[in-house]
């Protein structure tokens, strides 16, 4: 039975999804669907009709306009490209809804995204030839060492959807907070982003997720020592795509946290600075041992004084 908030959610819904389809026909008409409008806009309005109808709706509404948008303009590839757009929307809505933290939602999405570029890729290459994956593979030709074309490849791959997610999922909250549609979760993640110099020092991942990454980071490096083929080659861009990633966010939230922890001690600036001195140069010459060795100081660090916990209670006293 619908109650009259949900008939509500599904009227909203229902008038964002007309409008969404009425703005579509019209940039990809007049040739602007194909600049900003796909990319961005479409992605953002997802974001908002997430945030203010909940997910059910979202994904009934996303579903309903990619269909009559199809069937209108009779474009497979723009109903690809929007889908696209339709559902990395709704995967930073939700996020945004989560109860929890705002590198927790870019570890998240950013792994989502990889997926999801994958995904569209596969259907893009086999219903209109084209593929993201193989104009990146272009930017590379000119290399002749094949292991660092590969490196850059992958990276290419990686940092594209991650850098849609983030941006959508930046600017999603910045709209919606415009519209007065922010509530507690999301409310609280765009105060955050708002004040993000004066707590960026103590925005980390979670345990679950920073420990995650760095076991998914173990398993990989298996199997790579143990040499087991993976002949699918979309599998081996998800699977490596992904270890970029990961290697990326526990560098980053493990360095913070290692960096923390000595200003708190010893409350020296200096003491930080040769810190990132050795750690830069460590990354530089071994960036394995690197990421070995910032995964065990934050071990330690979590069984000693439980510090990604302390940094959470730090940032909500800084909020309050």
């Amino acid at each position: 039975m619908f109650n009259l908030n949900d008939t509500k959610k599904m009227t909203e819904a229902a008038l964002m999804s007309a409008l969404f389809v009425v703005g579509t026909i019209f940039f990809v008409s007049t040739g602007l669907g194909y600049t900003f409008y796909l990319d961005f806009i479409v992605p953002i309005f997802f974001v908002v009709i997430c945030l203010k109808c909940d997910f059910k709706y979202s994904v009934l509404s996303g579903i309903t306009s990619l269909v009559i948008v199809g069937l209108v303009l009779g474009n497979i590839g723009t109903a690809i490209w929007a889908s696209q757009s339709v559902i990395l929307g709704i995967i930073c809505g939700v996020l945004l809804q989560n109860n929890t933290t705002i590198m927790d939602d870019l570890v998240y999405g950013s792994i989502l995204s990889v997926l999801l570029m994958v995904f569209i890729d596969i259907y893009a290459s086999k219903l209109i030839g084209y593929s993201f994956m193989q104009e990146f593979k272009g930017y590379i030709k000119f290399l002749n060492n094949k292991e660092v074309a590969n490196t850059i490849y992958y990276l290419l791959i990686a940092m594209f959807p991650f850098g849609m997610m983030f941006s959508v999922y930046y600017l999603g909250l910045i709209f919606s907070n415009k519209l007065k549609i922010l509530k507690s979760n999301a409310k609280r993640k765009y105060n955050i982003i708002r004040n993000f110099r004066t707590y960026s020092r103590f925005i980390s991942c979670s345990k679950k997720v920073f420990y995650g990454c760095s076991l998914y980071l173990l398993i990989y490096e298996i199997f790579r020592f143990t040499n087991i083929e993976i002949n699918n080659t979309y599998l081996i861009t998800i699977f490596t795509c992904v270890s970029y990633l990961c290697a990326y966010f526990i560098i980053r939230d493990g360095y913070t946290v290692i960096q923390n922890y000595i200003l708190s001690k010893y409350q020296k600036v200096s003491y930080a600075r040769y810190m990132s001195l050795v750690t830069i140069l460590i990354l530089v010459l071994a960036l394995k041992i690197a990421i070995l060795f910032i995964i065990l100081f934050n071990i330690v660090l979590d069984k000693r004084i439980d510090i990604r916990v302390r940094q959470n209670y730090i940032l909500d006293n800084l909020m309050n």
